[in-house]
C-alpha cells in the first residue's frame, strides 16, 4: 500500500472524510473565517483609508500646502508670505481658539472652539456644508456665525437667533454640518463653531501673546514656484512648524492610523488563534473517531507520515477555506469601520480589495491552523495496529523512556507555536525588525500568562463542580445535575470551549473596564487642592481686576494664582541647534513654540533635583524640568538660547527641577528669573478649585465681566476626552468581540464533534423514559453552565488585569463594576445556550429504534 499511497490518493481520502464531516468541520471553518475577517478587515480599511488621505489629500487640506504654528507670524514671517503671494501663491489663514459662548435663551455660557476663516478665500479645496445650504460668503460674514447642531441644542439657539461671543452678539447665520478640513484641524475641547476673520477681531480674543493655533493655507497657482521650493521656503520661514503638502498623508493622522492598524491587527490575530485553536480541538475529535481507520491503514502497510498527509491536507484545506471566507467576511468588517469614526472625516475610503491585506490574512489564517494542529497530527505517530484487538483492554503503563519522548516532542511542539505565534505578529506589526519581534515577544507572553491563568481557574471551577456532583449534601435537580455531569463526558472539550470563550470576554471586557474607570476617576474628586477650574487668556492689564472677582464668589476652595505666560523656543543648546541635538525622538516638540514662565521663588510641588533656585539679585537664570534636561542633554551650568517674537537672548541653566502637574506654574518645563522675560509679550493663566455646583455662577459671572476670557471647567475636558476614548473603545470591543464570537463557535463546534456520543446519549435517556422537554433541559444547563463558567472565568481575569493596568500605569484605584461583570456572565451564559443549541437540534430528532438497530 505504502508505494501507492501518493497525495493524491491522500488528498482523495481526505475530501472522503471531510465530506462525510461537513457539519462538523463547518463550524471550524467558520472560527477561522472569524479571525481571518477581523484581520483583512482591519488591515484592508488602513489600506484604504490611506489611499483616501492621498487621494483626497488636497480637500482634507483645503490646501496644497499647509503650515501650521502656534504664534502669530513675526514681521519677517508675513514679509516672506508676502513674497510668495507675489509669485503666484494665494494664501489664507485659519485660527483655532477656545472662547465661552452665550445667548439669551441660555444663562449659562458653554465652552466652545472657536474656528476663524477669510470667506472670501476659504477653502481653496472642497466646500463646507450648512443648513440652510448657502455658499460661504453668505454665511460667514462681521456678524454672523455658524453653529453645529450640538451648540444649538446646549444654547437652545435656531438658525437666525443671537448668540454671544467675546462680549459680542453675532446672528446664526446658518446651522455648520461639515469642513472640509475637520480632520487636519484642531481637535479642541467642546463643540465648534465657524466664525470670518473679521468677527474674530470684533470678540477682542486675540492679542499680543495669546497661544492660538495658526494654519496657513496655500494654493499654488499656473505661474507659482514648484511645490518643493515653496515648501522650502516655508520650513525656512517657519522652523517650528508642521508643514504638509498634498503628495504626503496627514502625518499625525498616519501615525495614528499605523499604530491602530497595529494593534487592531494584534487583537484580530487573538480571534484567529482562537478560531486556530478551533480548528485544532475539532482535528482531535476528528482523529479519535477514526483510530479503528488509522490503526486498520497501518495494518495495511501505511506509514505514519503517509496518514498525516491525509490529516495535513484536511488541516491546510479547512484553514484555506476559513481564510477564503474570512476574506468575504472582511470586506463586511472594512464597510463597518467608516461608520464607526465617521464623525471624524467626511470623505469616506473608497472600497478596494487590497492583495497585500488579503495576503496576510489568509497566509495568517493558514499558518495558526497548521501551527495548533501539529500537536493532533504528530498523535498520528502513537496509534499501533494493534489498537482494535486490545480496545477492551487497559493499556499498558509507558515507559519513563516514552514518556520522556513525547515530554520532548510536547516540549518541541510547544516551542514551534510559541516561535510561530510571536513570528506571526512580528509580521504583522511591521517596523523595524527589533521593534517588531519585541512586539511579537510581548504579544506571545501576554497570551500565554492569559492562557495558564484561564486554564488554571478552568481546572478550579471543573474540580469544584465534579466535587459538588460526588457531594450528596447538594441537591440539585435531575436536569442540572445532568448538565453539570456532561461537562466530563469523554470527548468533551470543555477546557477548550472554557478558554476559548473566557479568552474573548476577558480581552473585550478588560477594555471596558479600563475605559470606565479612567473616565470615572476623572470625573471623580480630584486630589485636594487640583484645580478644576481653568482660566485662559487673562492679559496682564486684567489681573487685579480677576483676582478682585474671583474674592466674590462662592465656593472657591483655594485661593487662585495667575501665572504668567510667554511664547518661547529653544535655538540652542550648549551652542549646538536643538534640531540637532533631540532628532526626531520624544523631543520633537521642543522644535516649536511653547509657553514659559518666570517666578521669583520655586513654585509649590516643585522639587529642586540639581543646582539652587535663585535670590532676587539674580539674572539670565532658567530652571529646567527633568525630562527637558534629559532630552536635550543640559546640566547645571549648560547654556540656552531661547526665541521669542524674533529676539534670541541665552541663559544659564542653575536648576534642575521635577514637579507634580497639578498646578499651572510648576508644571511649565521651563522657569526664568522674572527679569529675562520682561519685555516680551505675556498673557496670563489662572488656576483655582471651585465646589462643582458653583462653578456655573462663576462662568456666568467671569463671562460678563470678561468675555474674552476663557473658563474651562474640567467637566468640559472630561466630555470631549469621553467623546473620544468612546469612538477608540467602540473600535477596539468590535474588534475583540470576534474573539467571543469565535469561541462561540467552538462551543458548536464542539457540539457539532461530539455529535454521535450526544445522539448515544439521548437515545439511551429516551430509551428509559426522559422525554424530549427534559432532554433539553439537560442540554440547557450544559450550556448554561459552560457559557457561565466562561464568563465568571474571563470576568474575574478581566477585573483583575484591568485594575493591575490602572494601578500600574494610571495610579488609579482598585474598583469592580459588578452590573459589567453580571451582564458579561449573562451575556455570554445566554450566546453559549443559543451556539449549543443551533448545532443540537438535530440530535434531539433522532429515533432511538434506528439507532439501536445498527449497534
Amino acid at each position: 500500500m505504502s508505494d501507492h499511497f501518493t497525495w493524491r490518493t491522500a488528498a482523495k481520502i481526505a475530501w472522503r472524510e471531510s465530506r462525510s464531516s461537513a457539519v462538523k468541520f463547518s463550524f471550524v471553518i467558520l472560527a477561522v473565517a472569524v479571525g481571518v475577517g477581523s484581520l483583512t478587515g482591519v488591515r484592508g480599511f488602513s489600506t484604504a483609508f490611506n489611499h483616501m488621505l492621498l487621494k483626497e489629500a488636497r480637500t482634507l487640506m483645503a490646501a496644497d500646502i499647509t503650515a501650521r504654528v502656534f504664534v502669530m507670524p513675526t514681521e519677517k514671517q508675513q514679509a516672506a508670505i508676502d513674497n510668495l503671494k507675489s509669485m503666484g501663491v494665494r494664501e489664507t489663514q485659519i485660527t483655532e481658539t477656545l472662547t465661552m459662548a452665550s445667548s439669551p435663551k441660555s444663562n449659562i455660557p458653554i465652552l466652545v472652539s472657536v474656528k476663524a476663516v477669510d470667506p472670501q478665500l476659504y477653502p481653496f479645496y472642497g466646500q463646507p456644508k450648512f443648513d440652510p445650504a448657502l455658499p460661504i460668503r453668505e454665511v460667514l460674514t462681521a456678524d454672523q456665525v455658524a453653529i453645529p447642531a450640538d451648540v444649538m441644542l446646549r444654547l437652545n439657539v435656531e438658525v437666525g437667533d443671537t448668540l454671544r461671543i467675546g462680549g459680542q452678539d453675532f446672528r446664526v447665520g446658518a446651522q455648520l454640518i461639515t469642513e472640509p478640513d475637520r480632520m487636519a484641524g484642531s481637535l479642541n475641547i467642546g463643540p465648534r463653531l465657524m466664525i470670518s476673520r473679521e468677527g474674530l477681531e470684533r470678540t477682542g480674543l486675540l492679542s499680543a501673546g495669546s497661544r492660538a493655533a495658526q494654519r496657513y493655507l496655500f494654493q499654488l497657482g499656473p505661474a507659482a514656484p514648484q511645490v518643493d521650493l515653496v515648501r522650502q521656503t516655508l520650513t525656512e520661514t517657519f522652523p517650528d512648524a508642521q508643514i504638509i503638502d498634498f503628495r504626503e498623508t496627514h502625518p499625525i493622522v498616519s501615525r495614528g492610523l499605523n499604530r491602530s492598524t497595529m494593534f487592531l491587527s494584534l487583537v484580530s490575530l487573538i480571534a484567529l488563534i482562537i478560531g486556530a485553536v478551533g480548528v485544532a480541538t475539532a482535528m482531535h475529535s476528528h482523529l479519535q473517531q477514526k483510530l479503528d481507520s488509522i490503526a486498520i491503514m497501518k495494518c495495511l502497510g501505511a506509514r505514519s507520515f503517509q496518514i498525516i498527509r491525509i490529516y495535513l491536507i484536511q488541516t491546510l484545506g479547512l484553514g484555506l477555506a476559513g481564510g477564503l471566507l474570512g476574506i468575504a467576511f472582511g470586506a463586511g468588517v472594512q464597510a463597518i469601520f467608516p461608520v464607526m469614526i465617521s464623525r471624524y472625516f467626511n470623505v469616506p475610503p473608497a472600497f478596494v480589495w487590497d492583495i497585500p491585506s488579503i495576503f496576510q490574512g489568509l497566509l495568517a489564517g493558514v499558518f495558526s491552523t497548521l501551527l495548533f494542529t501539529l500537536p493532533p497530527l504528530l498523535s498520528i505517530r502513537d496509534i499501533r495496529p494493534n489498537l482494535i484487538l486490545r480496545r477492551a483492554m487497559s493499556d499498558a503503563r509507558p515507559t519513563w523512556q516514552e514518556r520522556l519522548r513525547k515530554s520532548r516532542t510536547a516540549a518541541l511542539t510547544a516551542g514551534l507555536i510559541l516561535a510561530g505565534m510571536g513570528g506571526l505578529a512580528a509580521w504583522l506589526a511591521g517596523g523595524k525588525p527589533e521593534d517588531a519581534l519585541r512586539l511579537g515577544g510581548y504579544f506571545v507572553a501576554g497570551i500565554v500568562i492569559s492562557l495558564i491563568a484561564l486554564a488554571i481557574v478552568a481546572s478550579v471551577l471543573l474540580r469544584i463542580i465534579r466535587m459538588i456532583l460526588r457531594n450528596n449534601a447538594f441537591r440539585f435537580p435531575s436536569a442540572l445535575r445532568h448538565g453539570m455531569a456532561n461537562l466530563d463526558r469523554p470527548g468533551n472539550q470543555a477546557r477548550t470551549i472554557l478558554l476559548s470563550l473566557g479568552l474573548g470576554v476577558m480581552f473585550t471586557l478588560t477594555i471596558f473596564l479600563v475605559q470606565r474607570s479612567m473616565l470615572q476617576e476623572m470625573a471623580s474628586n480630584a486630589p485636594p487642592g487640583m484645580p478644576n477650574v481653568f482660566l485662559i487668556d487673562i492679559q496682564p492689564t486684567q489681573t487685579d481686576e480677576v483676582i478682585q472677582l474671583l474674592h466674590q464668589q462662592k465656593g472657591i476652595e483655594k485661593e487662585a494664582e495667575l501665572i504668567p505666560s510667554v511664547a518661547a523656543r529653544p535655538i540652542t543648546a550648549n551652542g549646538t541647534p536643538v534640531e540637532d541635538i533631540i532628532g526626531e525622538g520624544p523631543g520633537r516638540r521642543f522644535r516649536q513654540t511653547r509657553g514659559v514662565t518666570w517666578s521669583i521663588k520655586p513654585p509649590e510641588n516643585l522639587e529642586i533635583l540639581q543646582g539652587r533656585w535663585w535670590s532676587a539679585e539674580d539674572k539670565g537664570l532658567v530652571s529646567i524640568a527633568e525630562e527637558a534636561s534629559r532630552l536635550l542633554k543640559l546640566d547645571v551650568g549648560s547654556s540656552l538660547v531661547f526665541e521669542v517674537a524674533g529676539i534670541q537672548f541665552p541663559v544659564t541653566v542653575a536648576a534642575i527641577h521635577r514637579a507634580e502637574a497639578v498646578r499651572v506654574g510648576s508644571a511649565s518645563e521651563f522657569i526664568f528669573t522674572p527679569e529675562a522675560l520682561k519685555d516680551f509679550p505675556v498673557i496670563y493663566y489662572g488656576a483655582l478649585r471651585v465646589q462643582a455646583n458653583e462653578i456655573p455662577y462663576l462662568q456666568k459671572a467671569m463671562y460678563e465681566k470678561f468675555p474674552a476670557i476663557t473658563v474651562i471647567n474640567v467637566a468640559d475636558v472630561i466630555q470631549t476626552i469621553q467623546e473620544v476614548v468612546d469612538q477608540i473603545s467602540l473600535v477596539v470591543r468590535f474588534i475583540s468581540a470576534f474573539a467571543i464570537l469565535a469561541g462561540i463557535i467552538i462551543l458548536a463546534s464542539s457540539v457539532a464533534g461530539t455529535r454521535f456520543r450526544r445522539i448515544r446519549e439521548v437515545v439511551i435517556l429516551k430509551t428509559l423514559g426522559g422525554t424530549r422537554q427534559k432532554i433539553s433541559r439537560i442540554f440547557s444547563a450544559e450550556f448554561l453552565i459552560l457559557g457561565a463558567t466562561a464568563g465568571i472565568m474571563g470576568s474575574l481575569l478581566a477585573v483583575g488585569f484591568s485594575n493591575a493596568v490602572l494601578i500600574s500605569f494610571f495610579e488609579g484605584r482598585w474598583q469592580v463594576d459588578w452590573l459589567a461583570v453580571l451582564v458579561s456572565i449573562m451575556g455570554t451564559a445566554l450566546l453559549a445556550n443559543v451556539a449549543g443549541w443551533a448545532a443540537s437540534t438535530r440530535i434531539l430528532s433522532q429515533k432511538p429504534l434506528e439507532i439501536l438497530r445498527s449497534e
